[in-house]
């Protein structure tokens, strides 16, 4: 099993909290675009396992129009037996999604879509910098699933500036009203040079005490397993058998290949990235050049396993250590016994449980 990853990283507009590589540009896309599938042909045979789930993600992968998305498929398809693919996500924004586009996008294979909505209150989304209100995105979803998506999932942000207990259940009940298959529930973190990263340190803009935050998260959890969703991932909750299949290959360090702009591969032993900077990762292409490349230490490799295991409802499988890392098994057993009372508390606590863990 393995994973694709397309990197898109334009958008209309950057969002005041967003740390992702985009640009607010439609310069160069169609050749940042051409760059993108001269790199699928130059990088097919990295991973060496079927592709089983491929995700296009961005920036905002639905700010290029029909034509332009049928370009990237038809690149993936020539470069990439896409057989055995149980999963093709595109994220989209709620402004972009009528009936047209989304016959375009099922008509082209996706068979998920990831929206990022973010909230359903309108002063919120514009404190943020969306270009959608309440109204569009609860009609995006439902044209999404009118014509013929039925894996919907949406991205939801707590602990935003202003945000009250109550604002935010109002948001999750809209969710469970709609109905949509997978839920992504972000604290919203205060990324170092974003817009939002200035404005709260000017004072401008202050963000929900721990305390707060604490009882959102709380809330999300216990309103959404009694809706029947599965609270898979710190902050990833499914219907039965709606888990991110790609996501989950993240977390369960399976192989991936990123494509495109700041895009990051792993092949087991290694990671490597392209430039986050356009004009740098087209000229990198241009020149036939390989992106940087990390090795990964067995200690890296653990310590990894340690953090994304514990990201997840099935946590750690002692075995797991004893095959990959026996060298480790000691020290594993030795701190279990200190991160365990972190273990047996809530969610927010696993960042204590994985200290005690790591080497």
């Amino acid at each position: 099993m393995s994973g694709l990853y397309i990197h898109i990283p334009y958008c209309s507009q950057k969002c005041i909290y967003c740390d992702f590589f985009s640009v607010a540009t439609r310069k160069s896309k169609d050749e940042y675009l051409k760059a993108l599938a001269k790199e699928m042909h130059l990088r097919k045979d990295y991973i060496k396992s079927p592709v089983q789930t491929l995700y296009i993600g961005g920036g905002t992968p639905s700010s290029l129009d029909c034509e332009q998305i049928e370009f990237v498929v038809k690149n993936i398809n020539a470069n990439f037996d896409l057989s055995a693919c149980r999963e093709l996500t595109i994220e989209a924004n709620p402004e972009n999604i009528n009936e047209e586009y989304a016959d375009c996008l099922l008509r082209l294979g996706f068979n998920r879509l990831s929206m990022g909505v973010q909230s359903f209150d309108n002063s919120d989304l514009r404190l943020l910098g969306r270009r959608h209100d309440n109204l569009k995105a609860t009609e995006a979803i439902r044209i999404a699933r009118l014509r013929g998506f039925n894996n919907i999932s949406i991205d939801l942000m707590f602990n935003l500036p202003n945000q009250t207990l109550k604002k935010w259940e109002a948001n999750i009940d809209k969710a469970i009203e709609l109905n949509c298959e997978h839920l992504s529930c972000y604290s919203l973190t205060v990324e170092q040079n974003t817009m939002l990263d200035k404005l709260v340190a000017k004072g401008k803009l202050t963000l929900p005490d721990e305390e707060e935050s604490l009882a959102q998260f709380d809330l999300t959890m216990n309103k959404l397993s009694a809706a029947g969703y599965d609270h898979y991932e710190v902050s990833n909750y499914c219907k039965g058998g709606f888990r991110s299949l790609h996501n989950t290959s993240y977390w369960q360090g399976v192989e991936y290949l990123g494509l495109g702009a700041s895009a990051h591969s792993f092949d087991l032993e290694s990671r490597s990235h392209n430039p986050a900077n356009i004009q740098q990762y087209i000229d990198m292409i241009e020149q036939g050049l390989a992106p940087q490349k990390e090795f990964l230490s067995p200690k890296d490799r653990y310590n990894e396993y340690i953090m994304l295991s514990l990201r997840c409802k099935e946590g750690i499988d002692r075995r797991q250590i004893e095959e990959r890392f026996p060298q480790f098994l000691s020290h594993f057993d030795k701190q279990m016994e200190k991160a365990s009372k972190y273990l047996l508390q809530p969610w927010h606590t696993i960042d204590r449980a994985a200290v005690e863990l790591m080497l």
